[in-house]
């Protein structure tokens, strides 16, 4: 019997879906077995690509397999303690692939718990994160630079420590050199990495790769895997026998002229073959010490590297902090703007970093191109903003319509695609009275104000936000303890049939008082417990208290009723939601067809082919489902044929206007439909005798609202059901 079949059926079931999930995705993918000592199961053919190691090497290995010399063994042991302890985690490691070359592995960990909250397998993803940690460590050595020099540090220890930080960034045994010449081609000085345990070296090492660059007359770098089987073998054999030397790299240094300057030379004591990160680095590089030996004639060119954001070529947020600094001590005031694009994470999703990084490229061309833009102040702010101080308010600025209908309507473009965006936009004042870090800080709770609302908004500071954010906060801190100390239960509000008045049904409304702060209202904690990943728990602690209600009932041979719990869409989507929900059913050993699902329409059913899925699979079980709230949220009449919902439930902003002849026009269509696709008509928020026989009349099924019965405790509903007479 193989290991496979020797599995339990929960185990099996979780370790086939992991490798089915792992094979599709285009990022390295390993299974841990966390039960077999936190060994590897299985690595996709991403993870070989990358590394060159097969799934037959790893079978059976653990991460160490990727471990070498200069591998963080700190950080590689908090990441085998995050394994085994199901913590996920992200990560940035110093790894080596099967021929011994070294990259920058980018490690997240994904805990796999069964169904039961035990650790089976950690589904850990990864990626060659190479040239984004060159590119981040060559950011911080310019920028390093450009100070060391502001500063009046030297040029040659400026250079010295270029070479020390080239020679750590590689992560392996090897030594820089940068030696330079002058107009005539002949040496100046030559500068090394003096941070290495040779210290020094002497400067016949480094004439020997400018000799090699004079007789090849080259602009290009040059790639010597082996000096001992070189053309320029006897070139280098008498350094070669002071040195363990093996392979070389140079990279020419260049002025803004094209003329060879100098050259940059690494020396490894190993065979090293560059990869195309490494190539990149190689050509970035050189500029940064040309412009280094070049600082007083190209200073300008420097404090952009210092104060430019590499992505958009805009300023950075550095860059802004100083001008902001300029304009208050001059006495100006104005308004400070954060600008997001709506859909920026769906721009990422779709196109990458990149995308999102034209996105704002091309928003803050726009912004520049306005007529009335003049001396406003614009940057980078987050990966997803830019921020713009300006001295007129936007409803003072009288923006040309053309202008204003560019900048919001007109499509934006990435990779020749059209993409539409709508701005939220975070508004405060500064002045010289006020700290404007503190005037940032109000804009930025503006923008998280204005990220709520639908399309375009500008939203300005107001107290208020502060408040608000104190109090979601204060609820948040209280969520956990609530469920942790039994604070949440259901109040269940009657469905009436319109027609005869009889109780048909009930739905369960998600309630708390804390023991702490008392009463929170569903409309406050409900969206922060959705944005926590709270909800979930809640969703599934109403769920549990109407079963047990339904089966103390049962028990004392009492009539059951349906009743509808609302399920978030994040806690519907997720895997294991329709398995879980069907376990926590039969162990109350009610029958399913007294459980309905309400699933909230106005978020994510434009994913029809899962929300199908779903359903269905929870038809087969006996459970209903409803859509909650249609027609307020992203409405489509053409998916509801897909989806086997046997409720539509009419939202109250509905109802509320029945008495205007186009809404109850909608009502009516909604009704009809209904009734063509086999799906139970429900009204809610039903308040008037005017409403309920305007219902009536049009054909509404059920009725839920105060006209009816108000929301009440489970006992309170028991006493009327008692004491109700059904027709």
């Amino acid at each position: 019997m193989s290991e496979f079949d020797n599995r339990s059926l929960s185990d099996a079931e979780m370790y086939f879906w992991l490798c089915q999930m792992a094979r599709q995705l285009d990022v390295a993918a390993v299974i841990v077995n966390i039960k077999k000592g936190c060994t590897i199961d299985f690595v996709n053919h991403v993870f070989s690509q990358m590394t060159e190691y097969s799934e037959y090497d790893m079978n059976g290995a653990t991460l160490a397999k990727l471990h070498g010399p200069s591998s963080d063994l700190l950080n590689e042991e908090a990441i085998q303690e995050s394994i085994e302890n199901g913590l996920t985690f992200k990560t940035s490691s110093l790894h080596y692939r099967k021929d011994g070359s070294i990259f920058w592995n980018e490690v997240n960990n994904l805990p796999m718990r069964n169904q039961l909250g035990e650790l089976q397998y950690s589904l850990i993803l990864m990626k060659d994160a190479t040239e984004a940690m060159n590119v981040e460590s060559l950011i911080e050595l310019e920028r390093d630079v450009f100070f060391s020099l502001e500063n009046g540090t030297a040029v040659e220890q400026v250079l010295n420590n270029i070479c020390s930080t080239v020679g750590a960034t590689f992560g392996k045994k090897c030594v820089c050199s940068i030696a330079l010449v002058d107009e005539h081609n002949r040496l100046k000085r030559v500068y090394g990495d003096l941070a290495s345990e040779r210290n020094t070296f002497p400067e016949e090492f480094f004439l020997i790769g400018l000799t090699y660059r004079e007789q090849q007359l080259i602009k290009k770098p040059v790639i010597l895997n082996n000096l001992h089987e070189s053309d320029y073998q006897q070139i280098f054999a008498p350094l070669l026998e002071k040195y363990p030397f093996f392979s070389m790299w140079s990279q020419p240094i260049l002025n803004t002229e094209g003329t060879v300057i100098g050259l940059f030379t690494i020396y490894f004591e190993q065979a090293i073959e560059p990869k195309a990160a490494d190539f990149k680095f190689l050509n970035r590089i050189a500029p940064i010490i040309t412009l280094a030996v070049k600082y007083f004639d190209q200073k300008n060119a420097i404090h952009q590297l210092a104060y430019q954001d590499v992505a958009t070529g805009l300023k950075n947020f550095e860059h802004f902090k100083s001008s902001m600094m300029a304009l208050i001590a001059h006495g100006c005031e104005g308004y400070l703007y954060i600008i997001e694009p709506g859909e920026y994470q769906n721009i990422v999703d779709l196109h990458g970093r990149q995308g999102g990084d034209e996105i704002l490229r091309q928003l803050a061309c726009r912004l520049q191109n306005l007529s009335t833009y003049d001396d406003s102040v614009i940057a980078r702010y987050t990966n997803s903003s830019i921020i713009v101080a300006s001295r007129q308010s936007f409803k003072e600025i009288n923006i040309p319509q053309q202008e204003k209908d560019e900048l919001l309507f007109e499509p934006y473009y990435i990779h020749e695609k059209e993409t539409y965006v709508t701005l939220k936009v975070g508004k405060s004042a500064f002045n010289k009275y006020e700290p404007f870090m503190e005037a940032i800080r109000q804009a930025d709770t503006a923008l998280s104000n204005a990220l709520k609302a639908t399309g375009t908004v500008v939203k300005k500071f107001e107290q208020s936000h502060l408040e608000s954010v104190e109090e979601e906060m204060n609820i948040l801190v209280h969520i956990a303890k609530g469920l942790k100390n039994d604070e949440f239960f259901p109040m269940l509000q009657p469905k009436v049939n319109i027609a005869t008045g009889e109780i048909e049904s009930f739905e369960a409304l998600a309630r708390w008082i804390s023991a702490e702060i008392g009463f929170v209202s569903p409309a406050l904690f409900i969206p922060i417990a959705e944005n926590t990943g709270n909800i979930y728990k809640i969703d599934r602690e109403i769920l549990r208290k109407v079963l047990q209600w339904q089966q103390n009932r049962m028990e004392l041979g009492r009539k059951l009723y349906q009743v509808s719990v609302n399920i978030s869409p994040t806690h519907f989507y997720h895997p294991g939601f329709v398995e879980s929900a069907v376990a926590l059913i039969e162990s109350y050993q009610v029958n399913p067809k007294y459980i309905k699902f309400e699933i909230t329409e106005s978020v994510e059913l434009d994913n029809v082919k899962r929300a199908k899925k779903i359903i269905n699979e929870l038809k087969t079980y006996g459970i209903d489902t409803s859509i909650d709230d249609f027609g307020v949220g992203y409405s489509s009449l053409s998916y509801l044929q897909e989806l086997p919902f046997e409720e539509i439930k009419i939202d109250k902003s509905f109802v509320d206007y029945l008495a205007d002849s186009r809404m109850n026009a909608v009502v009516k269509t909604i009704i009809q439909l209904s009734k063509n696709l086999n799906m139970v008509s429900v009204a809610e928020g039903i308040e008037t005798e005017e409403q309920h026989e305007e219902l009536k009349r049009l054909g509404c099924q059920t009725g839920q609202g105060y006209y009816y019965y108000r929301p009440m405790p489970l006992d309170d509903i028991d006493k009327l059901l008692e004491d109700t007479v059904q027709v």
